[in-house]
């Protein structure tokens, strides 16, 4: 089963973890890492690449990072650089969001990791819209 590492700045990813099992309950090969203020970079890389080694079962990991380009994205990409010898294969996607999460955790039995990686993007652009919008399509039948 594809594991899914959760990395953010501060509290957010154990927050993402949180809602994620009180919308779908408990499952397995899911973890998060947060960088908190004043945390020294070799220990919250140390820590994403011990939780991404723990979390591949053979079918790789998901790491969804809160933010492209910003430390917990940088530091996640270098922890996965230095696996890749082992044979530990990482995706890594920005941007996360709830809707993503939800739908790369019910999908990652089946897929490949290339395939969920896909399925994430998608499933975080499909969830973002204004509701304005939204609700000026939808008629009584919806509700």
């Amino acid at each position: 089963m594809i594991g899914i590492l959760v990395v953010s700045h501060g509290k957010m990813a154990a927050g993402m973890l949180d809602t994620l099992r009180m919308v779908m309950g408990e499952a397995e090969k899911l973890d998060s890492v947060s960088l908190v203020m004043g945390e020294d970079y070799e220990v919250f890389e140390a820590e994403i690449t011990e939780r991404l080694r723990a979390l591949n079962d053979g079918d790789g990991v998901l790491a969804l990072v809160d933010l492209f380009g910003a430390s917990p994205f940088n530091v996640t990409q270098k922890a996965a650089h230095a696996l890749e010898p082992e044979g530990v294969k990482v995706r890594i996607v920005s941007g996360m969001n709830l809707g993503m999460l939800v739908e790369a955790s019910s999908m990652r039995v089946g897929s490949t990791l290339d395939e969920l990686a896909k399925t994430a993007i998608e499933a975080g652009r499909m969830g973002v819209d204004e509701p304005v919008q939204v609700v000026a399509n939808e008629d009584d039948e919806d509700y």
